[in-house]
C-alpha cells in the first residue's frame, strides 16, 4: 500500500504541529538495515503466494498503478519483504519479557515521511501477525499532547483509497546492531521516537495470508521522517536493490544504510539535485530526457516539468515498475519498437493479461542478451542513470507444450497521466545514496547481490 500509493500523501497532526516540531527526539554511528527481496524464501509473501512469474508481473503492474545508541555499535535494523515491497524489522516498546520489546515489520516508504503502525484497540483493523502493538502494556509509551493537554492525532490518506488515523505517540525503538568490525550483534535503542498509533486503518496488507506488515516506516523528506529522527543518519541513507530470480533458492541480502555506514565505492558516482516540495515527502528529480543505448530520444524536458504541484519526476523504491509521463512514454515505446524492428527473431505480442504494454516473443531464448540499455538523463551534467537490460525489462518463459517453453520479454515500465516515477525495478544493481542536507542524489552501478 504505502510506498507507491502515498505519492499524494496528506497528513494532519491536529492542533499540535508546533508542539511536535519542538518535541522530536533526535538521537553517532551509521545505521545498516537488512533488506530481503519479496521473492525470497524468507518472505511471507512467497510462502503465502507461490505464484508463477506471469502472476508476479501482474501483481507488480497492479502495485505500480495504485499505491540511544552505544558508541561501540552501529544500529542495523533488520529488513524483510512482503507484497513486493521492502519492509523493515524493528523492535518497539518496553515490556517485562525476553526480549523486552515487541517485534514488527513496517513497510519501507521513501514516498512519505511519517511512521505509523497498527495498535491494539483499533476499531477498524487489517489482519496481521503478530497482533497489533499493545501500547497500554508498554512502560515507555507516551502520548504526545497539544497545548490543551489533549492527545495529538494524525490522519493519512493514500492515492489508492487506503487510510489510517489515530494518535501520535513517542516510544522506544529497538534496532538490530553489529559492531564496527562486522562481528557480533546486539540491540540498540532509540528513545522518544515519534510515530502514529493507528486506530482506524484501511489497508491492503490484510488481504494477504499470514500478513506481517504492521504499518509504514516513512523515509521521505520531512520533519517526522525516520531519517530525520535517527541522528545516526546525518540526513543520508542508501540502498542497493539486487536483481533476483524468483525460481532460485539463493537470495542475496541487502541493507538500508544510514550515515557513516554508507559504503564508499571505488567507482565514481553520478549525481543530481534532490528537489524538495513543501508539504510533500517525496524526492523530486529534474529529469531531462531518455536514451535507448546511445540514441537520445526526441523528448522535451518540458514533458517532465513540475508546475503548480503537478507533474515532475520522483524516485520511489516502493513503486515496482517506473511510470513515465505519457507523452514521453509513447516516444520511448516507439523508439524501442524501431530498435527491435531490425531483429528477425522477434515477434511483437499483446500481453494484456500481464498489464505490460510492450512485449515480444523470441524464437530463440537469449535471456537479457541483445536488449538495449535505457538511460535517464537528470540535471547536472553528470546525472545519467544507465538502466541495464535486467533493470529495463522482464524476461520470462511460458509453457506451450509438454517440456517446451517459449521465451518472452516486456518493457518493465508503464505510462502515466500524472507524473514520472523512477521505480524499484529500474533501480536494481544501482547504489542509490540520498543526501537530504546537501540535497543531492548519487548513484552508480553495483552488483547488489554481493552483501550490499
Amino acid at each position: 500500500m504505502a510506498k507507491l500509493l502515498s505519492l499524494f500523501l496528506v497528513y494532519s497532526l491536529a492542533t499540535s504541529s508546533c508542539l511536535l516540531l519542538n518535541n522530536i527526539i533526535f538521537i553517532t554511528n551509521g545505521l545498516k538495515i537488512e533488506m530481503i527481496h519479496p521473492n525470497s524464501q524468507e518472505s511471507s509473501l512467497l510462502q503465502a503466494d507461490p505464484s508463477s512469474y506471469e502472476e508476479r508481473i501482474r501483481r507488480l503492474v497492479s502495485l505500480s498503478t495504485r499505491r540511544k545508541t552505544s558508541s561501540s555499535y552501529i544500529p542495523r535494523p533488520l529488513i524483510d519483504l512482503q507484497d513486493f515491497n521492502y519492509i523493515v524489522k524493528i523492535g518497539i516498546g518496553t515490556f517485562k519479557s525476553k526480549p523486552p520489546f515487541k517485534e514488527y515489520y513496517l513497510d519501507m516508504d521513501t514516498g512519505s515521511s511519517f511512521t505509523w503502525m497498527q495498535c491494539e484497540g483499533c476499531t477498524t483493523c487489517f489482519k496481521q501477525k503478530p497482533a497489533p502493538f499493545p501500547k497500554n502494556r508498554s512502560s515507555s509509551f507516551q502520548l504526545v499532547r497539544d497545548g490543551a493537554n489533549n492527545p495529538s492525532t494524525y490522519k493519512l490518506g493514500y492515492k489508492d483509497g487506503s487510510k489510517t488515523s489515530g494518535i501520535v505517540a513517542k516510544e522506544t525503538l529497538h534496532l538490530n546492531s553489529n559492531n564496527g568490525s562486522g562481528s557480533g550483534s546486539s540491540s540498540s535503542s532509540v528513545a522518544g521516537f515519534v510515530f502514529g498509533c493507528g486506530l482506524v486503518n484501511n489497508a491492503e496488507y490484510g488481504e494477504y495470508k499470514n500478513n506481517r506488515i504492521a504499518g509504514v516506516m516513512g523515509l521521505g523528506w520531512g520533519d517526522f521522517s525516520f531519517v530525520t529522527q535517527i541522528r545516526e543518519s546525518k540526513g543520508r541513507f542508501s540502498y542497493c536493490l539486487p536483481v533476483v530470480n524468483m525460481f532460485t533458492k539463493a537470495r542475496p541480502k541487502t541493507y538500508l544504510r544510514l550515515g557513516d555506514d554508507i559504503v564508499q565505492g571505488r567507482q565514481k558516482s553520478s549525481s543530481t539535485t534532490l528537489k524538495k516540495v513543501d508539504g510533500v515527502g517525496s524526492y523530486y528529480l529534474g529529469l531531462q530526457g531518455i536514451s535507448i543505448n546511445t540514441k537520445r530520444l526526441n523528448i522535451s524536458s518540458n514533458a517532465f516539468a513540475f508546475e503548480g504541484r503537478k507533474g515532475g519526476c520522483i524516485i520511489d523504491s516502493g513503486t515496482p515498475y517506473s511510470r513515465i509521463i505519457q507523452p514521453a512514454y509513447l516516444k520511448l515505446k516507439q523508439g524501442l519498437e524501431d530498435h527491435f524492428s531490425n531483429h528477425n527473431n522477434l515477434k511483437k505480442v499483446t500481453a494484456v493479461s500481464l498489464g505490460l504494454d510492450l512485449c515480444y516473443e523470441r524464437l530463440k531464448p537469449e535471456g537479457f542478451k541483445n536488449l538495449p540499455e535505457i538511460t535517464f538523463h537528470f540535471e547536472g551534467g553528470k546525472g545519467d542513470m544507465i538502466i541495464r537490460p535486467e533493470g529495463g525489462f522482464e524476461v520470462f518463459k511460458k509453457s506451450i507444450k509438454f517440456f517446451k517453453f517459449q521465451e518472452y520479454f516486456c518493457l518493465a515500465m508503464l505510462p502515466s497521466r500524472v507524473k514520472t516515477i523512477i521505480g524499484a525495478h529500474q533501480q536494481t544493481n544501482q547504489r542509490i545514496v540520498y543526501d537530504t542536507l546537501e540535497r543531492k542524489l548519487m548513484f552508480r552501478h553495483q552488483d547488489c547481490s554481493q552483501q550490499s
